[in-house]
């Protein structure tokens, strides 16, 4: 008897989605995208929660903008070339922009 009921479930032929049952699943697809990128990015916020405390400001805020001063200074000069070449591109932007700012400022070029 069950082998009856077996080839008749089997037999049957399956019938297309309906236009409704198409578009719950296109939703159920995607909720659970969405759903599923809400909670990534949550543990990746949740991860860099304490790098961004300084965001919050008052002391947690000082005390990371001194830490990374600190840092900052102790790192090694830039070599030569590359300090040429940057302090040069700040004259040429400096060259450009100059006859502006003395515009604003109210004080003639010499």
């Amino acid at each position: 008897m069950s082998d009856a009921i077996e080839t008749e479930v089997d037999d049957a032929p399956s019938q297309p989605l309906t236009e409704m049952q198409k578009f719950f699943v296109k939703v159920a697809t995607v909720t659970g995208a969405i759903l599923f990128l809400m909670f990534a990015v949550y543990l990746f916020v949740a991860s860099q929660a304490e790098e961004l405390a300084f965001l919050k400001g008052g002391p947690i805020f000082w005390e990371t903008v001194e830490n990374k001063l600190y840092k900052f200074a102790d790192q090694p000069d830039l070599p030569e070339p590359k300090k040429a070449k940057i302090i040069a591109a700040l004259q040429k932007i400096s060259d450009r922009y100059r006859p502006y700012l003395d515009a604003i400022a109210g004080t003639p070029r010499k």
